[in-house]
C-alpha cells in the first residue's frame, strides 16, 4: 500500500533550527567511530566462546549482513536527508504508525545503549579511582549531554579525536599479532556452523551504526551526497578493522582465554607485546566507551527530534537551543532516561531488547528500500542501490532476508524482551497515529 508523501512540521518564523556545520571527513571519521564503539574490546571475546577460532568467520558474516543494510540506509538518506532518519523512512514507506515503531527501537537502542555502555565506563575507571561505577555512570552520562549540547561541531571533534584513539588501539592489535597468523588453525570450528552462526548474531551488533550518521543530515553540508558516503566509508574501514583484529588475536593467545576474558584484546597485546601496552588498551577502551556513550545520546537526541518533525512525537522533542543550534530538549530527555537506567547499576537483562530493535529496525529499513522502489520508482535518488533485478534491488532483498536469518539465532531471553519492548510500542502508537490524525499540535 502506498502513502502519500509527509512533509516536516515547519519550523515557525524566528524560532531556531540545526546548522549545516558538518563537511565528507568530519562525518565519515564520526561514522566510523559511530560503527567502532566500545563492542569490538569486549565481544571479541564473547564471540570467540561460541565460535572458537572460527570467531574471524563470525566477523565476516556480519559484515556480509551488515553492508547491504548499510547500503539501504545510504540510498534513503539520499532522498530524505532528515535527522528522524529510519522513523522518516518508514514514514514514506508505511505509514505513521510502523515509522513510530521503527522510532521507537531505535530511540531504545540509544537510551538502553548509552546506559549499559556508561556503566561499561564506570566499571573500567572504578578500577583506577574507586568512586564505584554507578556513579561514574552517571557523570559520564552528563559529560555527554553537556558535550551534546554545547554543538553539533564540538560533539563530532572529540567523537573524531576519541574514533582516533580507538582505531588506534585496534591497529596495535593487528600490528603485534598478525605475525602470529599460522599459530592457530583458523578453520577449526569447534562449535561447529551453529557457534559461528550464534556468534554471527552476537558480533552484528558491533555493526550497528548506519541509523546514527544518518540522523546528522540536517546538520551535514550536502547531505544528499555526503552521508551516503560516510556510510560507505564507514562500512568498508570498520570491516577491515573488525576482521583482522579477530585474526590477530585468534592467532595470539588461545580461543578459550579469550572467552574468559574481560578485556580480550588487552590480553592479547599483554601476551605478545608485554604489560605495558596492555595497559594501553585498556587505557585506550575507557576513550572507547565514552566515546559510544557521547554519540548515542547525541544522535538518540537527533532522532527524537526528527521524529517531532515528522509528527511521531510531541513537538517540544523538536525544540532547538537559539544560541547553540542543538535540540537541547531531546537531549536532555535522552540523557535523564539514560541516567535513570544506568541509576539501577545493573541492566545486563533489559539491554538485551536492543538485540531485537536493530534486527527489527535494519529488517524494516530494507524493506522500505524495496516498497518505495515500487511506490515511487522515479523519486530522486542521487545513492542508489545496484544490482536490481526486475526492478527489485537485491541488496535490500538480502539485507532483509540476512537480518530475519540472523534473527534466529537470537537468545531466547533477548527475543522475549524485545517482544515487550514491541508491545509497549504497539500501545503507544495508538495515541501517536490519533495525534497525527490531529495535526501533531
Amino acid at each position: 500500500m502506498a502513502h502519500a508523501p509527509s512533509q516536516p512540521r515547519p519550523i515557525e518564523p524566528g524560532r531556531p533550527a540545526l546548522e549545516r556545520q558538518l563537511g565528507p571527513i568530519a562525518v565519515s571519521l564520526s561514522g566510523i567511530g559511530i560503527i567502532l564503539g566500545a563492542g569490538i574490546y569486549v565481544l571479541v571475546g564473547e564471540a570467540a566462546g561460541e565460535a572458537g577460532n572460527g570467531v574471524w568467520l563470525a566477523f565476516v558474516i556480519g559484515a556480509l549482513v551488515a553492508a547491504p543494510t548499510g547500503m539501504a540506509f545510504a540510498e534513503l538518506a539520499s532522498m530524505f536527508p532528515d535527522a528522524g532518519a529510519a522513523a522518516s523512512y518508514t514514514r514514506e514507506a508505511f505509514g505513521v504508525r510502523t515509522a513510530f515503531l521503527t522510532g521507537w527501537f531505535d530511540l531504545a537502542v540509544s537510551v538502553i545503549g548509552a546506559a549499559a555502555v556508561a556503566l561499561g565506563f564506570g566499571g573500567y575507571l572504578d578500577d583506577v579511582v574507586e568512586l564505584g561505577a554507578t556513579p561514574l555512570a552517571i557523570a559520564v552520562l552528563i559529560a555527554s549531554a553537556t558535550i551534546a549540547y554545547i554543538g553539533v561541531r564540538e560533539t563530532t571533534s572529540v567523537a573524531i579525536a576519541f574514533t582516533l584513539a580507538e582505531a588506534g588501539g585496534l591497529v596495535l592489535v593487528v600490528f603485534v599479532g598478525l605475525p602470529n597468523v599460522g599459530d592457530a588453525d583458523l578453520f577449526s570450528l569447534e562449535q561447529g556452523w551453529v557457534g559461528v552462526l550464534g556468534a554471527g548474531s552476537l558480533v552484528y551488533f558491533a555493526y550497528q551504526g548506519f541509523e546514527q550518521i544518518a540522523t546528522l543530515s540536517e546538520e551535514t553540508v550536502n547531505p544528499r551526497r555526503n552521508i551516503p558516503i560516510a556510510i560507505v566509508i564507514a562500512v568498508i574501514v570498520t570491516t577491515i578493522l573488525y576482521v583482522l583484529v579477530t585474526i590477530a588475536s585468534i592467532s595470539s593467545i588461545p580461543w578459550q582465554q579469550l572467552a574468559d576474558s574481560d578485556a580480550p584484546l588487552a590480553d592479547v597485546v599483554e601476551a605478545v607485546a608485554g604489560d605495558r601496552w596492555a595497559d594501553v588498551i585498556t587505557a585506550i577502551a575507557l576513550f572507547a566507551t565514552f566515546n559510544t556513550v557521547l554519540l548515542l545520546v547525541a544522535t538518540g537526541a537527533r532522532i527524537s527530534y526528527g521524529m517531532a518533525r515528522r509528527r511521531l512525537l510531541p513537538s517540544i522533542f523538536a525544540r532547538v537551543s537559539r544560541t547553540r543550534h542543538t535540540p537541547w530538549i531531546s537531549t536532555l530527555i535522552i540523557a535523564v532516561l539514560a541516567v535513570a537506567l544506568a541509576s539501577t547499576g545493573d541492566i545486563g537483562f533489559v539491554a538485551q531488547v536492543t538485540n531485537f530493535a536493530v534486527f527489527a529496525l535494519f529488517a524494516i529499513v530494507n524493506a522500505a528500500v524495496i516498497m518505495l522502489r515500487r511506490s515511487r520508482p522515479d523519486a530522486e535518488r542521487p545513492f542508489r542501490l545496484p544490482g536490481d533485478i526486475n526492478g527489485v534491488p537485491t541488496f535490500a532483498v538480502l539485507g532483509l532476508l540476512g537480518n530475519l536469518a540472523l534473527a534466529g539465532f537470537m537468545d531466547l531471553e533477548a527475543f522475549i524482551a524485545g517482544l515487550a519492548l514491541l508491545a509497549v510500542g504497539l500501545v503507544a502508537s495508538e495515541y501517536i497515529v490519533r495525534y497525527e490524525r490531529r495535526g501533531g499540535s
